[in-house]
């Protein structure tokens, strides 16, 4: 085994919801009828999206997948919290072959950051699956709620540039951003 071992990052399944309704972000914008609810609804998974680049974090329950080639390190950061819970272990061979690895094995860390092994899992692949994010959009902090809708109404009011991440939202996020 090297000191460093490969890690690949991989969200496997998205969330099934946004943050905010399209009702609430038209609500937000001062916007009447239909005509451009498919804008705003893009608008709102790509300011969705760039708050949790940002933050280094899921606002909506989604499944990441880490991978690591050979063996998984016996502390395994978990990126894109705040992690739910463990989904599973997998191990597998050169010719593809898998193995489920039992959860007596290994836990969440006490700050659910990160897996915790108490023996070596080894493989030509280990893949640990895991669920992230505050769950549905009630379950998310208000202030990132209000990042998203103040990002929100930059991107719509300028929709001919290409808008960053606001100061205001920025201010809002920093609470939730991961640091490490």
């Amino acid at each position: 085994m090297g000191s460093h071992a490969q890690r690949h990052v991989a969200r496997v399944v998205p969330p099934v919801t946004e943050p905010l309704s399209l009702a609430e972000a038209k609500l937000f914008l001062r916007v009447d009828g239909s005509s451009e609810d498919s804008l705003i609804t893009d608008m709102i998974t790509a300011v969705r999206e760039s708050a949790e680049s940002y933050m280094r974090a899921s606002i909506i329950s989604q499944t990441w997948a880490v991978t690591y080639d050979d063996y998984a390190p016996a502390c395994t950061p978990l990126p894109f919290g705040p992690v739910q819970s463990l989904s599973s272990v997998i191990s597998a061979d050169r010719a593809g072959n898998e193995t489920t690895i039992d959860d007596g094995i290994y836990s969440l860390s006490a700050g659910n950051r990160a897996v915790q092994f108490d023996s070596v899992v080894m493989g030509h692949r280990v893949a640990i699956r895991y669920v992230a994010g505050y769950g549905d959009a009630g379950d998310v902090p208000e202030a990132i709620r209000q990042g998203m809708l103040l990002h929100l109404a930059a991107l719509y009011d300028n929709r001919l540039e290409a808008v960053s991440v606001p100061e205001a939202s920025r201010t809002l996020y920093h609470p939730y951003r991961d640091v490490r």
